[in-house]
């Protein structure tokens, strides 16, 4: 059986530079460096490391780089584990997130279903009372992916409302969580665009994002552009 030294080795051996280069100039992350590794292999190494002793690979590995972060957030959300365990694991990498690829790969990842999706969202809820860029952009990512629907999308809209946050991956992941929502429930969200406390930026690119969807009718989209703010 490999160590966790042996398995980070092998992982790490997946770097691409010309991948490298190309992911440097879109995910930008504050505290640690890429090398290029691709999220299929990364995945494809989480799942390999479930399936064993995760809780070794992760006791005995440091997040050196980018690819060691995503990795971890793709194992932690996916190994069988207590609810308050993974929430735990969670909460130490949002807490020092730098980027909004591990935020948005994190929030997707995650398993959400009837049975603990009450659980998720309280878990969730605080990080949007801070002031950190990407622990709210979290919160509003897992919102999106998981969250739209009859129960909870009077909610979200609520909530988008409450955020009065000037970073720019705020704004553009509340934009893109409105736009879900009017996705799926147009009407609902309808009523809410024409009565909110948006900021004109984050306003405006809730239309653009409708509007740039193949599943908004094109009379919808007629619609949307007419109440675009100046």
């Amino acid at each position: 059986m490999e160590t966790p030294e042996e398995i980070r080795k092998r992982f790490l051996s997946n770097s691409d530079e010309k991948y490298r280069s190309f992911s440097e100039t879109c995910v930008v992350p504050k505290n640690y460096t890429i090398i290029g590794i691709r999220n299929p292999v990364i995945r494809e190494f989480a799942k390999e490391i479930c399936s064993g002793d995760w809780r070794s690979y992760l006791h005995g590995t440091e997040d050196e780089y980018y690819e060691d972060v995503l990795l971890r957030s793709f194992i932690i959300a996916q190994a069988k584990m207590e609810q308050s365990e993974r929430h735990g694991m969670i909460a130490d990498i949002v807490r020092r997130m730098d980027n909004w690829a591990i935020c948005d790969s994190l929030s997707s990842a995650l398993k959400v279903n009837k049975k603990n999706a009450d659980d998720v969202w309280y878990f969730i809820l605080p990080f949007l009372g801070t002031k950190e860029e990407f622990q709210i952009r979290f919160t509003i990512a897992v919102m999106l992916f998981h969250f739209v629907n009859e129960k909870y999308v009077d909610r979200i809209l609520q909530y988008m409302d409450t955020v009065k946050n000037d970073k720019y991956y705020v704004k553009m992941a509340v934009a893109w969580c409105l736009s879900v929502c009017f996705i799926k429930f147009p009407d609902i969200t309808m009523t809410y665009l024409k009565n909110n406390t948006l900021d004109t930026f984050t306003f405006n690119k809730t239309l653009s994002k409708i509007t740039d969807s193949f599943r908004v009718s094109d009379e919808s989209k007629v619609t949307i552009r007419k109440m675009r703010r100046k």
